[in-house]
């Protein structure tokens, strides 16, 4: 299986369209059955960034985002100096995962059943901070456009060099391969880290 990690930190105001930004990039790039791009399509801090014209993912996206920002409002909070301000500033944090699954088939004597295999995982661990003046305010701005540029463009770059752990698509199904949106906060641990990782800064 692989694991890709993403690190984001964002406005609060900012933080359910930035991530459907990421969520909606990363979904155009690994649904593989007949999928239609969604025209014309959306821009967030002036960036244009890849979706899917898919109702029903729409609808999942903006339910566990729903649910994200939730579980951002109720998180444990903390406190971290701020590099080039000298200042303090609180955060609050929380993670959105994804993944994709593979069905195989495991065979016993006298039946047989069907499980579901993850062969990749995004995990995305969203920082949310609430910006105390309009300066702070324009310049966290301009920090989560140009990381959402970055995410988007690794988001890209991974999709296109690792390729190898991807299954056969062995069904004629639309979807040939279910995927998963979690909150890890509101139910088991994800994966873990045994697995292979790479880290997008």
């Amino acid at each position: 299986m692989l694991l890709i990690t993403i690190d984001i930190v964002l406005d609060r105001l900012l933080i359910r369209d930035v991530i459907k930004a990421i969520l909606s990039s990363i979904f155009f790039h690994r649904l593989f059955g007949s999928i239609r791009p969604l025209s014309p399509p959306r821009e967030v801090l002036e960036i244009t960034y890849p979706s899917v014209d898919d109702p029903a993912l729409d609808a999942l996206i903006d339910e566990k985002l729903t649910r994200l920002t939730a579980a951002l409002d109720t998180s444990s909070q903390y406190i971290t100096n701020q590099p080039h301000s000298g200042s303090t500033q609180h955060q609050r944090k929380a993670q959105i995962v994804v993944n994709f699954f593979e069905k195989k088939t495991r065979k016993a004597w006298f039946s047989k059943s069907e499980e579901e295999v993850c062969w990749e995982e995004w995990l995305i661990n969203i920082s949310s901070i609430t910006p105390r003046n309009e300066t702070e305010k324009i310049r966290v701005a301009k920090s989560a456009e140009n990381q959402l540029q970055t995410i988007i463009m690794k988001v890209i770059d991974i999709v296109n060099d690792n390729k190898d752990h991807i299954p056969p698509i062995a069904t004629t199904e639309a979807n040939p391969f279910p995927y998963q949106i979690s909150i890890p906060s509101e139910t088991e641990d994800t994966w873990g880290s045994v697995f292979k990782k790479i880290l997008v800064e």
